[in-house]
């Protein structure tokens, strides 16, 4: 069935992206920023996360592992709690 299909590297971007956004909307540096600030400082913060080798590591994973079910949930989660039950 389609739910079981594996994701492609686009998918595993803005799913990962998602998460990023997420942890990052905590970052108490945020607080006194206006939100053109927040926003640039939000993709500086994920180009920084995906230059980690981590990052490339989890996207490979994603790409082998993650199927359509777990793509949809994820990208469908309110939280990074939510986000992570997707996947597990």
């Amino acid at each position: 069935s389609g739910c079981h299909r594996k994701i492609g590297p686009e998918d595993c971007t803005k799913m990962l992206d998602k998460y990023v956004d997420m942890t990052l909307g905590d970052d108490p540096s945020f607080a006194a920023m206006t939100e053109s600030q927040k926003a640039a400082a939000r993709e500086m913060k994920r180009e920084i996360k995906k230059a980690e080798p981590s990052y490339r590591q989890v996207h490979d994973q994603c790409e082998r592992e993650v199927t359509r079910a777990e793509f949809d949930c994820a990208v469908a989660a309110k939280n990074p709690n939510e986000w992570e039950a997707c996947i597990e």
